[in-house]
């Protein structure tokens, strides 16, 4: 299995009085060009996903906008919440959009739901290195 992993997106951060959405938006379409070169089964996104708790329209509608481009790819996405992200807003809808492979953990409530990647093409053996690179 290939897996793309992400994390701390910080998405809607603000350095001092600049904002940094528009290169944001740069990074995320070249991380489509990695997925696209890379083929992966998978692509983990974890934690800091938004800058803070209660995120800027704009960033929302930036997320938005990459979750709905990664669905039109064959491969599984999984999001959890980080400790500058809302677990509660982040899973928003979640139950609706997985269907389209788009995997968002709920608040941790004591159990967890298996999600299962068939048809995931196996590494070849020893080559579990590379996903680190």
């Amino acid at each position: 299995m290939k897996f793309i992993h992400l994390s701390d997106l910080h998405l809607g951060k603000r350095v001092y009085d600049f904002n940094m959405l528009e290169d944001q938006k740069y990074i995320l379409n070249e991380v489509l060009k990695v997925i696209d070169s890379e083929a992966p089964d998978a692509v983990l996104i974890a934690g800091d996903i938004y800058d803070k708790s209660v995120p800027s329209t704009e960033a929302v509608e930036l997320l938005d906008e990459f979750l709905f481009r990664l669905s039109g790819r064959e491969l599984q996405v999984f999001l959890i919440s980080g400790n500058h992200d809302s677990a509660e807003r982040l899973a928003f809808a979640s139950r609706l959009i997985a269907p389209a492979g788009i995997h968002i953990a709920p608040v941790y409530k004591g159990a967890i739901e298996p999600v299962v990647l068939e048809g995931a093409t196996p590494m070849p053996s020893g080559s579990w290195w590379m996903l680190l690179k």
